[in-house]
């Protein structure tokens, strides 16, 4: 419709009059047949706002038009100066462009209004900006409606709740774009806003918060690659997506945000096969809530910074490889994340890798009553993580648990090589094969790790083929059930290097911790006695001294059947430990001993009797001596008892001994000779109790026992 200055059209004498009057000219009673709006020229609304017409009065608040039909393009491009007052176009029909590029206005409102095409690149809004409800215009099932804000500045709050933005189908157009925008108040895209294309915020400074409560942004591709709302660099005082509804990614990379990050209540967030939410290097002042979200792909929080807490309580997270299979990638990538409290993963249900490597956690982190499904890989990576407080696998206190009163890790866990300033815990947790890199049962590893407090194992469900891996760990103590705590008797663990000062178990038994260490080893490795010597040292220290003998008796057993060098020495070994359990056992030399003496008794009755024990003389020894001391005087080589001197093995003239055998015809020498026999008798006890008593020394003098550090 053609504007002829000098022929405005009742419709338009209408807008002129309420304008002048200050109030809104209201069409909505004035529709035509079949609900047609009534119509104004777009050239007339450029000319009332630029106030070229002196006898056109335009009072507080503005130009204010509701229920109207817009024909032609509103251009007010450039009309800066000293500003155009505000415009409101409620309710209105707007079907060609309106375009506000490098404006400046008072105030803009086109709230309920039926658009096709907005821009205003750089304008500049002294107010607020109300898209509220704003829908998109033009064919039955083409309706679109984009809007390009690129670097607008408002004063006010930008409004778009229940807004509908669209672009063609067969457009690759973003659907608003708001990049280096600058707005002194909220941006709402909240309640039932929908977005159809990509939502553009990258680098926009936004002093209020940015609300997607509820909004529905669609912009997935098959790639992966589509955005639905990104938001780069850009800077917020809150971020609130809940029960927000998103396909394709949302991208928070690098943005700062004053307060918290809510993508709870409901939201989902699905961007299947690639990013689902990107938060990579995203400073966070307040909280992170992601309680009871959904995510169908990765949540990426790569060196991301969160000042306070990190809450993905009851949260949902799959990513999978491919859509048919139960292959899963990454689901969390959280390398180099820093919280300045705690983070708490309570109930969550997780389908691919948590990968925690290098974070850094001031306060707590929690798994309990959570799913980490990862089969075949790792469910959670976590090296050199550290942590602040205490790292556990125990339901809440408040008992929230989704999917059971278990913890359940399918795949791997590790934790290796981290720092945890206070307790490591598990309780009623369950860990399911196959693990990574081949292995038939799930991997639990904390390698190395550093506990400030106790490690602390409850109720531990494995398979038999499952692996514990404890190697070079360090804590101040062992707080357990031996027998549930570490998962089925058949399952390995690695305990190589695993210290801990003390033992704090409730009712701790050696023969259970005996078994428990037992379980370090497999055929085909190397024996390391270090697991037994720091059980050992740690029940030394807390006065169980009992305890740490048995333990290093068995550690002396194993090493004797492992390590020998050949038969010789495993048969010296083994006698030492039978005879004087390795010097630690008291009451095995002393039984020994007795044993001894009643032997060297026995022989030297026999000797007399048989006539082998005889005086210098010749004569049977009989009673010259006391066999009892006679025994004891060969066994004890650095006491002399006067018995030895008295009587000696020989023959006397009665004497009942084998002559042997002639070894020839012109030799004396006889092989089985009864009297050489008993010699060789006397000789092998007299060694045997020298023997006897340097082990009775050392196992007296306390030499081989455990020492208290």
């Amino acid at each position: 419709m053609a504007f002829d200055a000098n022929d405005l059209s009742p419709h338009e004498h209408f807008v002129v009059d309420r304008t002048s009057a200050g109030e809104v000219a209201d069409f909505t009673a004035m529709g035509g047949p079949g609900g047609a709006k009534a119509a104004i020229r777009a050239g007339f609304l450029r000319k009332l706002l630029l106030r070229l017409d002196p006898s056109w009065t335009i009072r507080t608040p503005g130009v204010r038009i509701k229920g109207a039909r817009v024909e032609g393009v509103l251009d007010l491009t450039d009309c800066s100066g000293d500003g155009l007052p505000a415009l409101a176009l409620t309710e209105c029909e707007l079907p060609e462009l309106v375009d506000l590029s490098h404006a400046r206005l008072a105030r803009v409102s086109f709230a309920g209004s039926r658009m096709t095409r907005l821009l205003a690149v750089e304008a500049e809004i002294d107010g607020e900006l109300n898209l509220c409800d704003v829908a998109p215009l033009g064919a039955a099932g083409r309706e679109t409606l984009t809007a390009k804000l690129r670097g607008v500045r408002v004063d006010g709050d930008l409004l778009a709740r229940g807004a509908k933005f669209a672009r063609a189908t067969d457009s690759d157009d973003d659907a608003l774009m708001l990049q280096g925008a600058e707005i002194a108040g909220n941006l709402l895209l909240d309640g039932s806003f929908e977005a159809f294309g990509c939502i553009w915020l990258a680098n926009a400074k936004v002093e209020g918060g940015l609300s997607c409560e509820g909004a529905t942004l669609l912009n997935r591709s098959e790639d992966t690659s589509g955005q639905a709302l990104n938001a780069d660099g850009a800077r917020f005082d809150t971020v609130v997506l809940r029960k927000a509804k998103t396909e394709g990614e949302v991208r928070f990379s690098g943005a700062r945000i004053a307060r918290d990050f809510d993508v709870s209540d409901g939201a989902s967030l699905r961007n299947e096969m690639g990013v689902a939410l990107m938060l990579a290097n995203a400073e966070i002042g307040g909280q992170v809530f992601g309680d009871g979200a959904k995510m169908f792909g990765m949540l990426w929080l790569q060196s991301a910074s969160i000042a306070r807490n990190l809450e993905l309580r009851g949260t949902e997270i799959a990513h999978r490889t491919s859509l048919s299979g139960n292959t899963y990638g990454r689901a969390i990538d959280a390398a180099s994340l820093s919280v300045g409290g705690a983070a708490l993963l309570h109930g969550a249900n997780i389908k691919g890798e948590l990968f925690l490597a290098d974070a850094r956690i001031d306060g707590y982190l929690s798994f309990g009553g959570g799913r980490y499904i990862n089969p075949g890989a790792w469910a959670i990576r976590a090296p050199n993580v550290r942590v602040g407080g205490n790292l556990t696998f125990k339901l809440a206190d408040n008992g929230f648990a989704p999917h059971g009163q278990k913890t359940v890790i399918e795949g791997g866990a590790k934790f290796d090589r981290a720092r945890i300033d206070g307790t490591f815990a598990w309780a009623n947790l369950e860990l399911r094969g196959p693990g990574p890199d081949g292995a038939k049962g799930a991997v639990f590893s904390f390698a190395d790790a550093h506990i400030a407090g106790p490690v602390q194992a409850r109720a531990l469900t494995t398979q038999q083929d499952a692996f514990i891996d404890a190697a070079g760990a360090t804590c101040t103590a062992l707080d357990d059930d031996v027998r549930s705590g570490w998962g089925a008797e058949s399952a390995r663990l690695g305990l190589d290097g695993f210290a801990f000062g003390r033992i704090d178990s409730d009712g701790e038994k050696w023969r259970a911790r005996l078994s428990w260490l037992k379980r370090s080893r497999r055929d085909g490795e190397k024996f390391s006695p270090q697991p037994f010597a720091q059980a050992a040292s740690a029940y030394a220290r807390m006065g169980r001294r009992e305890f740490a003998r048995r333990v290093q008796l068995a550690q002396h057993d194993l090493r004797t059947l492992s390590g020998s060098a050949g038969p010789f020495t495993w048969a010296l070994s083994s006698l030492f430990g039978l005879i004087a359990g390795y010097g630690l056992a008291p009451i095995r030399i002393v039984r020994a001993l007795a044993l001894f003496l009643a032997l060297g008794v026995a022989g030297v009755l026999t000797m007399n009797a048989q006539g082998a024990l005889v005086t210098p003389q010749g004569r049977a020894c009989n009673g010259a001596v006391e066999p009892a001391l006679y025994a004891l005087d060969v066994a004890l080589p650095v006491i002399d008892l006067g018995q030895e001197s008295r009587c000696a093995p020989g023959r006397t003239a009665r004497a009942e001994l084998s002559q042997g055998m002639a070894v020839s015809e012109n030799s004396d020498w006889r092989l089985f000779e009864g009297v050489a026999l008993w010699r060789w008798a006397h000789a092998l006890y007299a060694m045997l109790g020298a023997i006897l008593t340097a082990l009775a020394i050392v196992t007296f003098s306390g030499i081989m026992k455990p020492k208290d550090d």
